[in-house]
């Protein structure tokens, strides 16, 4: 049989030099997320919140691939349990795609996850990524930072479909309650509405198909909904519509490539808003 599309590394997830790094920690969802956790810090997270967020943790967010994650890691020598040197930094999608990568590395189909959970700010829909996995019968959708540090009242490593919806969901969602598009997005920022929404469906077709951008990458027609400019024209929410109803009809359930959305151009460049300036970069392609 075909190995599943998701069981094989992509450009970003790909540990390189650092496989034998990659697999430390234990081979269970709970193990593996507490792993992660024990070297990357994020930066609105509890532990930036008593220890702080340095300027060379804020340097870290602009970390793209899994190699580039853990050299950092290895360097500070967090990974042999270094308590004086600061954590990696690093936001959900980072953490995400380590274990994203772990699960590859042992043959078993992951991927990224775009979208939006309200259980991170009450009264919001705070944009957010998972690790979703597949357990031989069905995807599970883990949340690799809940997962190691508990504080929730359902089952992190199962997340329940209702707590987390799909930036095609969340589309839909606000397409038939337009008063709420403000719920969704970055409450702490003050970014959401359709806009973000938007530029969220972009960057989750980009993920299903194994090119995993940073949370704040516009290109596209996102490339016009930054954070400095969040009007949506009457063409590009019928093509956003279009997009979000491929991403509904999709074979998300499948282990293949998602043949309804294939044919959509990806990017070899991004604007990217890493500390909320805008800065344009060249994606790798190999």
């Amino acid at each position: 049989m075909r190995k599943s599309f998701y069981a094989s590394q992509s450009i970003y997830s790909e540990p390189g030099p650092y496989r034998e790094t990659l697999m430390r920690g234990g081979v269970e969802p709970k193990s593996i997320a507490r792993w992660i956790s024990s070297f990357m810090q994020h930066p609105r997270g509890a532990e930036s919140e008593e220890r702080g967020f340095t300027p060379e943790q804020a340097a870290d967010l602009e970390l793209r691939s899994v190699a580039e994650i853990l050299s950092v890691a290895v360097k500070r020598n967090l990974l042999e349990g270094d308590s004086a040197q600061h954590k990696v930094g690093g936001v959900c999608r980072d953490f995400a795609i380590l274990a994203v990568s772990r699960f590859r590395e042992r043959g078993i189909p992951a991927r990224l996850r775009v979208g939006f959970a309200d259980y991170l700010v009450p009264g919001h829909w705070e944009d957010h990524w998972l690790c979703e996995w597949h357990d031989g019968g069905r995807w599970k959708r883990l949340d690799v930072e809940f997962a190691a540090i508990g504080g929730v009242s359902f089952d992190t490593l199962d997340l329940p479909r209702e707590r987390f919806l799909t930036a095609s969901e969340a589309w839909f969602r606000i397409k038939d309650e337009p008063a709420i598009a403000s719920r969704f997005g970055v409450s702490s920022l003050n970014l959401g509405g359709e806009w973000f929404v938007a530029g969220s469906l972009l960057r989750e077709i980009a993920a299903l198909r194994k090119l995993e951008l940073k949370p704040w990458d516009y290109w596209g027609l996102s490339k016009n909904l930054s954070p400095v400019s969040t009007e949506l024209s009457q063409q590009a929410r019928t093509t956003f519509d279009q997009l979000a109803s491929r991403l509904k009809n999709a074979d998300v359930d499948g282990n293949g490539e998602l043949e309804a959305v294939a044919d959509w151009p990806l990017p070899k460049r991004v604007v990217s808003f890493p500390q909320g300036e805008p800065v344009a970069v060249v994606l790798r392609n190999s």
